[in-house]
């Protein structure tokens, strides 16, 4: 069961971080607010929450919370704990301390602001846990309702990644250079290999034209040799 509960979490989790990036990439900006509310069955009271949409780790962010009596009541605790993507409960923000009632008449708004500083070791978004008390005008013995909704409150931005996005314009202006250099490159080798290739062949053109002069030179010398031999050793007639 309780590997079950883990599971679920996770999914939720994973869910609303999908919808802050949606949120994130509709809105492309940190001045963005985000606005959570919160209702309960009973409507006994409305919860409003503000604060920005997106930060960096290690940054302090204020946070805006309303409470609006919709009856006759007494707030008991209203406090937020803060968490990272991995459970991690890092800080908590505390705006009706328990221990001190605040009575409420219905239409009545409580307004404070508050801030706390998001975690260095935090990642991809914070997410907050709600924690509301309250004593509704006439319940028995004056029963006490708690809430604890579960809302995302930031997308966390990453300076680091966004330092290498800003320079991959750079680098693809590089590559397309580089690209450039190549195609250059390769253009004056293949102009080269012709050359040597024009070369060649008339290199070999003119060995075979030698070799066809020194043939016939060769056939040449050799006949006037055998010539000359017979005719120095062929003998006159002799004439008595």
């Amino acid at each position: 069961m309780v590997k079950a509960l883990k599971i679920f979490r996770t999914l939720v989790l994973a869910i609303l971080i999908l919808f802050a990036a949606t949120a994130v990439n509709d809105a492309n900006s940190s001045d963005q607010i985000h606005v959570y509310e919160y209702l309960p069955v009973s409507n006994d009271l409305r919860v409003r929450v503000e604060n920005p949409l997106e930060a960096y780790p290690n940054q302090t962010v204020n946070v805006n919370i309303t409470v609006e009596a919709l009856v006759d009541l007494t707030i008991n605790h209203v406090a937020i704990e803060l968490y990272t993507f991995n459970d991690s409960k890092f800080d908590d923000i505390t705006y009706f301390e328990k221990g001190k009632p605040v009575p409420v008449s219905s239409g009545e708004l409580l307004n404070k602001v508050s801030n706390f500083t998001i975690d260095e070791q935090a990642s991809n978004i914070v997410y907050g846990k709600l924690i509301l008390e309250w004593t509704k005008k006439g319940s028995e013995e004056g029963e006490i309702t708690e809430k604890k909704p579960t809302f995302v409150m930031i997308y966390l931005r990453n300076s680091e990644l966004e330092s290498l996005r800003s320079k991959v314009p750079e680098l693809e202006a590089k590559i397309a250079e580089l690209n450039e250099n190549v195609t250059k490159l390769n253009s004056t080798l293949t102009d080269a290999l012709n050359n040597l290739t024009d070369l060649e062949n008339r290199s070999e053109g003119g060995l075979s034209d030698t070799r066809s002069v020194l043939t016939i030179l060769a056939i040449t010398t050799i006949f006037f040799a055998a010539t000359t031999v017979y005719l120095f050793t062929r003998k006159p007639k002799e004439y008595w």
